[in-house]
């Protein structure tokens, strides 16, 4: 009787255990590393072929290989768990303990190609065959009879098993150095079986356990088991391993978090197992932990394709609580040692002792700086030099209440990661603030040298002068922020002094009224600028402030008013001297020049012109 081989399946196993699940390469080339490894292998070799438009892999092991029998009862069973055919310790030859379980993984081929020929050599006979995808989803019955090339032929090639995938599905040339990580992050058995990968038979890469490290700046290690994290877990002792966590952030983002292992091979990828995603602590830490001992419960709470394993089993439950609480210690003692680091850093490069100025504090406000100041110095991408000057500027301002209170909300409502663009946002503003007072100081110091400029050329009153004070009403009283022409009053005051009754040399009358400053109504009579005040100026202004205070105080809302007189000097008449001071006494009167409005402008921005001409001497 003819022998055959037969595989027996139902087609939508082949779509989704094989095509679906398995559609990247490095699930896939996974899948026929762990088969080598329970089949005693030493060594594997990898040649991505890429010829023309075609692509191709060439796998081989130097495994025990397959007898056709075993091609056929074992190879071609789909789901066949090989771990039941071993002793109860679930070893093979060479003590391995056998990473296969469901027997799926002879599918994942079909998730990158269509086609692939199996060659396997046991005991001297070869035995090769081989599959496609397109003749096995549309055979009947559910059965399906590979091509065979060769029967239990006799050869002198030793024990082993190739792999020919082709027909492979995929745009882009293979990248060594891509799989090579890829394949490092799955396993941890890459010291007790050689691994090598090649393109075109070239470029050798030889794929190591420490691949998956490559430009990894370890800073801070925790090794395991470790009885300080949870002694109450069961299996404390039985989990092995490391947890690392770098100086800058983990550029792969596949590496962040912490794999999980079973006999060499991930049961879980990188993940925080509950604990909350957006630690900025979880940017920094990697690890493997092997818990081989799930694969000894009794159910089995690993998935598929090796991923993740079941969180709501009852065994997982706990095995996730114990990771969290991991997490978490490790967290809170890598914020401890990063900040200690970062202080002793500060202080050798930049004489800054935080520590000490801490102490200082009163316990309330020292919660407050640890608040603030920490998270600069977990940040690990912030240096020491900038670290040291946001700090220092913290403490020079922390005994200002108001940036106490800003800081104290910015620490309350913030995630720790926030807090030191936070802070320099507040020194940006106090910049932009700065720079809007240093330009203000700037145009006022423009506007009082224009103001002597027309001061020095008797500039006329109208509409010179009238426009220019009235624009920068500041240089009348640095209090007053704007005057407005009053047309009503000012009518009603050239009703009651007719200009027919006024000197020829000031036949008009020129008020600027304001009450911008609330209960006084301010009158401003302006003069030419080399214009001499005399008592019959004075009696003007006193019967203008007596007129207007007892026709309009009670009913405008202003209980006061105020009349001064602007020129350019004063008179040297006794009678004008005594009653200036009568009037000042009493608060209706006030005569002011020029000169004494520029030299009042220019004390009040004393310290801005200085500034100024220091400027612009530079």
């Amino acid at each position: 009787m003819d022998k055959k081989l037969v595989l027996n399946f139902d087609p939508s196993t082949i779509e989704h255990l094989g095509i679906s699940l398995y559609s990247k390469l490095p699930s896939v080339l996974s899948e026929l590393v762990s088969n080598s490894w329970d089949a005693d292998a030493d060594k594997v070799t990898i040649d991505f072929i890429h010829k023309d438009s075609t692509k191709e892999i060439l796998y081989k092991d130097n495994g025990e290989g397959m007898t056709f029998d075993e091609l056929n009862e074992k190879y071609l069973v789909i789901g066949r768990n090989r771990r039941k055919d071993l002793d109860k310790k679930l070893l093979t030859a060479k003590n391995r303990k056998v990473i296969g379980k469901k027997g799926l993984g002879k599918l994942s081929v079909f998730g990158i190609c269509d086609t692939i020929e199996v060659i396997s050599v046991k005991n001297g006979l070869k035995n090769h065959f081989l599959m496609d995808l397109a003749a096995i989803k549309s055979s009947s019955k559910h059965l399906y009879e590979p091509e065979l090339i060769a029967v239990d032929q006799t050869t002198q090639e030793s024990s082993g098993t190739i792999l020919k995938l082709t027909k492979v599905r995929r745009k882009a040339d293979f990248n060594l150095e891509e799989i090579s990580v890829s394949l490092s992050k799955k396993f941890l058995i890459l010291d007790q079986m050689e691994v090598k990968i090649y393109h075109n038979g070239e470029n050798e890469t030889l794929v190591t356990n420490e691949l998956k490290y490559s430009d990894i700046n370890v800073e801070f290690e925790w090794t395991f088991p470790d009885v300080k994290f949870d002694s109450d877990y069961e299996y404390w002792s039985s989990i092995k391993g490391k947890v690392i966590t770098l100086t800058t952030p983990v550029k792969d983002t596949e590496m962040r978090g912490i794999y999980l292992t079973s006999r060499g091979k991930i049961v879980n990828t990188a993940s925080f197992y509950g604990a909350r995603d957006n630690d900025l602590f979880h940017n920094y830490v990697t690890g493997y932990l092997e818990i081989d001992f799930i694969d000894d419960f009794d159910d089995d709470v690993i998935s598929t394709d090796r991923h993740s394993l079941n969180w709501e089993h009852e065994e997982t439950k706990k095995l996730q609580d114990y990771l969290h609480k991991i997490i978490k210690l490790i967290g809170k003692e890598w914020r401890e040692k990063r900040s200690k680091n970062k202080r002793e850093l500060i202080l050798e490069e930049q004489s800054l002792n935080i520590s000490d100025w801490q102490q200082s504090l009163p316990t309330y406000e020292r919660e407050l700086s640890n608040k603030i100041i920490d998270p600069i110095l977990d940040n690990a991408n912030i240096d020491v030099q900038e670290s040291s000057r946001i700090i220092g500027n913290v403490i020079n301002k922390f005994e200002n209440q108001t940036f106490k209170e800003y800081a104290s909300k910015i620490a309350d409502i913030s995630k720790p990661e926030d807090i030191p663009n936070l802070l320099l946002l507040m020194e940006d503003w106090k910049a932009i603030e700065a720079k809007q007072f240093k330009d203000l100081a700037y145009s006022r110091i423009e506007v009082i040298k224009q103001f002597e400029n027309y001061i020095s050329t008797n500039t006329n009153e109208v509409p010179t002068l009238h426009n220019f004070l009235k624009k920068f009403s500041w240089l009348l009283d640095p209090r007053i922020l704007e005057f407005k022409d009053e047309v009503t009053y000012s009518t009603l005051l050239k009703e009651t002094f007719p200009e027919t009754e006024l000197d020829d040399k000031n036949r008009r009358i020129d008020f600027l009224c304001s009450n911008a400053l609330g209960e006084i109504l301010y009158v401003i009579e302006i003069k030419r600028s080399l214009y001499k005040v005399d008592e019959k100026a004075l009696e003007q202004a006193y019967h203008y402030q007596a007129f207007l205070e007892n026709r309009f105080a009670s009913q405008s809302g202003f209980s006061r008013v105020v009349c001064y007189v602007v020129g350019g000097e004063k008179s040297d008449d006794y009678k004008f001297k005594s009653k200036e001071k009568t009037y000042i006494a009493s608060g209706q009167v006030f005569v002011k020049t020029y000169r004494e409005l520029l030299e009042q402008s220019k004390e009040y921005h004393k310290e801005f012109i200085e500034a100024y001409d220091h400027f612009k001497e530079r």
